[in-house]
C-alpha cells in the first residue's frame, strides 16, 4: 500500500478554508513533507469539491468536502465509512472522541487513529454524552489502533472514560505562515503605533464569559493601580453591552487605558504579539489555546490559567507562568514580575520559543505520532 493518510474532521460546523493554522492542514503538510499523500475530508452542507492545497516532492495534501447529515451536534457521512473506501489508506485519522463518525470509522477500518482535544463535554448535549459512552466507548477503545490527544488534561479525560494506551502529542504551530511576506493593513499599523508608544498587556480571543473577560478586567484594574502607565490591548470580538457591563465600574483613566482593537486577521498578529509586555489568557476552559503557541513563538511572555495547552506546554517560571486559580492578586504579582525583572522575562522568552520550535510545530507532532506507531508495530 502507498503511504496515504485520510484525515476526517468529524464536526458538523462549517470551516473557513482561509483560516490561519487550520489544524488538519498543518498536520497534513507535515505528513506530506514526510512522504505521505494526505486527504483531508471535512463534512459540509455545501456541494462537494476537491482541491490540492499543498505539494512537496511528488506528494500532495488534498482538501475534500463531503456532504453530511447533521444529528444534534455531530456530522455523519456514511459513504466514507465503508471498508472498501477506507482500505485505500494506510492510516485513517479521526478528529475527536465523542463523534459518531469516529465509531463508524473504527468499526470499518483496522488502522484508525483518534486525535482528540476536549477534556470536557464540548460537543454533546449532556444526556447524549452519557449515552454515547455507554454505547460506544468500549468498542471504540478496542477498535482504534492508536489514540493521540492534544493535552495532558485530554488524556486524563479519556482514561476516566476507560480508554487505554493514550499518548499526548500536543498541537502544532504552522510556522510557515509567519515566514510569508504579509503586508500590514492600516488597522494593524494603528495598533502597532499605539503599542510602540505605550506599555501594553495583550489579550487575543473572544470577549465572553468562557474566556473570563470579567476577570481580565479585574486584573487590569489592579495592575493599573500599581502601574498607571500600563495599557491593555484586547484583540477580538465582543458584544458592546457585555463589554460595557464589565467596564462600567472602572474610572475614566482606566477605561481610556483599554484599547478594544476588534478582530484582526491571524496572519497580522505577528506584528502585534512582540510589542506586548505580557500576554494574558485567563480562560475558564481552553482545549489547547493556539494563542499560547503564537505568543510563545513570537516573543510575548505568557500568563495563563490552567487549561489544555498550558498544562501540557508550560512549566511555571521556566517558559511561562500558569496560575491554577482566579486570584486577582496572584495574577497581578505575576504581571509585575515580568514588568520589573527583565532578566527573568528574557529567560522566559528564550525558553518559550525553544519549547515551540522543539516540540510544538506540526512536523514535530507528526513525528511524535509516527514514533508511537513505529514502537507499537
Amino acid at each position: 500500500m502507498e503511504h496515504k493518510i485520510l484525515f476526517v474532521r468529524t464536526a458538523s460546523n462549517e470551516i473557513n478554508l482561509n483560516q490561519y493554522n487550520l489544524q488538519g492542514v498543518g498536520l497534513g503538510k507535515a505528513f506530506v513533507d514526510l512522504g505521505y499523500d494526505f486527504d483531508y475530508i471535512y463534512l459540509s452542507k455545501k456541494d462537494e469539491y476537491e482541491k490540492i492545497v499543498y505539494e512537496n516532492n511528488g506528494h500532495r495534501l488534498m482538501m475534500i468536502s463531503k456532504h453530511r447529515i447533521r444529528v444534534f451536534r455531530t456530522g455523519i457521512c456514511p459513504k466514507i465509512c465503508s471498508r472498501e473506501f477506507l482500505s485505500q489508506y494506510e492510516y485513517v485519522i479521526s478528529c475527536e472522541y465523542g463523534q459518531y463518525m469516529t465509531y463508524l470509522l473504527s468499526k470499518n477500518s483496522d488502522n484508525v487513529i483518534m486525535y482528540s482535544g476536549p477534556y470536557y463535554n464540548l460537543f454533546k448535549i449532556p444526556v447524549t454524552s452519557y449515552a454515547y459512552d455507554a454505547l460506544y466507548t468500549k468498542a471504540e477503545n478496542e477498535n482504534i489502533k492508536y489514540k493521540f490527544v492534544k493535552s495532558v488534561l485530554a488524556k486524563e479525560f479519556l482514561e476516566e472514560k476507560g480508554y487505554d494506551n493514550v499518548h499526548v502529542v500536543g498541537v502544532g504551530l504552522d510556522t510557515d505562515g509567519f515566514k510569508e511576506k504579509v503586508e500590514k493593513d492600516s488597522k494593524v499599523e494603528k495598533i502597532e503605533k499605539y503599542m510602540k508608544n505605550n506599555k501594553c498587556l495583550l489579550y487575543v480571543g473572544a470577549i465572553s464569559d468562557r474566556k473570563n473577560f470579567p476577570f481580565l478586567i479585574q486584573v487590569f484594574k489592579e495592575i493599573n493601580k500599581m502601574h498607571p502607565d500600563i495599557k491593555l490591548v484586547i484583540v477580538g470580538k465582543g458584544d458592546r453591552s457585555y463589554i460595557k457591563k464589565y467596564t462600567k465600574d472602572l474610572d475614566k483613566q482606566q477605561r481610556e487605558s483599554i484599547k478594544f482593537a476588534g478582530a484582526v486577521d491571524n496572519k497580522q498578529l505577528r506584528y502585534i504579539y512582540p510589542l506586548a509586555k505580557v500576554f494574558l489568557l485567563p480562560s475558564k476552559q481552553e482545549i489547547f489555546g493556539m494563542v499560547l503557541l503564537e505568543a510563545m513563538y513570537l516573543g510575548t511572555p505568557v500568563i495563563s490559567s490552567l487549561n489544555g495547552g498550558s498544562k501540557t506546554m508550560i512549566n511555571t517560571d521556566e517558559n511561562g507562568i500558569v496560575i491554577e486559580d482566579f486570584d486577582v492578586d496572584k495574577w497581578v504579582e505575576a504581571i509585575n514580575k515580568y514588568l520589573t525583572d527583565i532578566g527573568f522575562r528574557n529567560e522566559i522568552l528564550h525558553n518559550a520559543r525553544k519549547t515551540i520550535e522543539d516540540n510544538y510545530t506540526w512536523d514535530k507532532i507528526a513525528q511524535k505520532m509516527l514514533a508511537v506507531i513505529g514502537e507499537e508495530k
